[in-house]
């Protein structure tokens, strides 16, 4: 064969394999542009947080509760389950000073709705300065009660909006429970799971493993809650006396008295329901996320990120397979122990059942090996997620969908 044919044919067999390689590398081959970004994966829990009001407040000066329906013009919430309705007075929440425990936390977000229901601009206080009446002010970054209670010493604060059990532990301590997150936003999204794709990708049987791990917990958490006399109760309170945060001088009975309570508040779920789905929370997902970019929360549109609305941005973020693969057993357990780097918020109520798990040996059980890295706040757990420190995070849905958002790390 002429020399020159063969050059020709040996340049198109180099060049076709190098394109054979591209796509290896770049998608369906095994690489990993396909596999960047984070993910929502499951649920944690639904309510379970709550506003308190210092000992001097008077919980009626702010919200009456009647089962009559308000006036004109009234600012309320009808809670339909309880067929209450939350009638809010503008005039003492105005030039109010709340804290909150970070600016991108449910619960930050879910005080900045009450102010914008109320027609009151959301403000962070500057210390000194004068306190108008058209604003609800706001200090942002107190994690715990203790830390409330250091803050009013020099900060002109009237209450704190927190998560479990540091409400109920306020309550136990003297302060005015305001009301409770599940009086105000009925069932509303909390808690969720997420991981990145790049974990997904590389560990879905792992993934789905711990899934079918955490729902057993789940429903293991919520027998034991609704028999107290039980001895799975028994373990569950053992369990939380020991992961759950307390102030310290808080005596035994109060710190029980403090995780009974709060236990009561929080609503433990792992997906919409026993199917695995997460449409629901898809949903949720899509108008947290359309009212964070009204907001100025979040500063990248769904349209910014590629997607024709927020409902198509929340179908791709939001992924329910891997919480459905552990449900039906579809997938393979591991037969050698696999590490699992979790974050989660420190002596947080709303994690329990994940604890559970891992002080009753199940997750080894399956070969799981799980670390958590305690953290402050949902940012925080979003933070290590996002440096791949962590394989899955345990955080509120609002520092999941802003940071994931404005970080460009959920597209089309």
């Amino acid at each position: 064969m002429d020399n020159k044919i063969i050059a020709i044919i040996l340049v198109v067999i180099v060049a076709v394999a190098g394109v054979a390689v591209y796509f290896m590398m770049s998608g369906n081959g095994g690489g990993d542009d396909d596999a960047k970004g984070l993910s929502i994966v499951g649920r944690v829990n639904s309510e379970g947080s709550g506003i308190l009001l210092k000992p001097s407040e008077d919980p009626a000066d702010y919200i009456t509760v009647t089962d009559e329906m308000p006036g004109f013009g009234a600012k309320f919430i009808y809670n339909e389950a309880e067929e209450l309705y939350y009638v809010f007075n503008v005039e003492t929440w105005g030039g109010k000073v709340f804290a909150t425990p970070g600016a991108a936390t449910i619960q930050h977000v879910q005080l900045m709705e009450l102010a914008s229901l109320m027609g009151l601009k959301y403000v962070s206080y500057t210390e000194g300065s004068a306190l108008s009446k058209d604003t609800l002010y706001y200090v942002a970054g107190v994690p715990s009660f203790s830390e409330f209670t250091n803050k009013i010493k020099t900060s002109p604060l009237v209450g704190f909006i927190i998560w479990e059990a540091q409400y109920a532990v306020g309550v136990v301590e003297g302060y005015k429970g305001l009301a409770l997150t599940n009086d105000l936003f009925e069932g509303h999204t909390c808690c969720i799971i997420g991981t990145s794709n790049k974990f997904i990708k590389h560990n879905e049987d792992t993934l789905a493993t711990f899934f079918s791990v955490y729902v057993e917990a789940v429903k293991q958490v919520n027998a034991a809650i609704a028999d107290p006399d039980s001895v799975a109760y028994s373990n569950l309170l053992a369990i939380a006396k020991n992961r759950v945060s307390m102030p310290d001088g808080m005596t035994d009975e109060e710190k029980v008295e403090a995780i009974e309570l709060a236990l009561r508040h929080v609503t433990y779920v792992y997906a919409d329901d026993e199917t695995g789905s997460l449409t629901d929370l898809k949903s949720d997902i899509s108008e947290l996320a359309e009212s964070l970019v009204a907001a100025n929360q979040i500063n990248k549109s769904a349209s910014d990120l590629g997607f024709k609305s927020y409902d198509a941005l929340a179908d791709k973020f939001v992924q329910d397979k891997y919480m459905k693969e552990a449900i039906s057993g579809n997938y393979v357990e591991p037969t050698v122990v696999k590490k699992i780097n979790v974050a989660a918020i420190s002596g947080d109520i709303h994690q329990i059942a994940l604890w559970y798990a891992i002080d009753m040996t199940m997750f080894a059980e399956k070969n799981l090996a799980v670390i958590v890295s305690g953290q402050g706040n949902g940012p925080a757990v979003y933070g290590l997620l996002s440096n791949g420190e962590a394989d899955i995070g345990f955080l509120g849905a609002p520092p999941m969908t802003i940071r994931s958002m404005n970080a460009e790390e959920i597209h089309a």
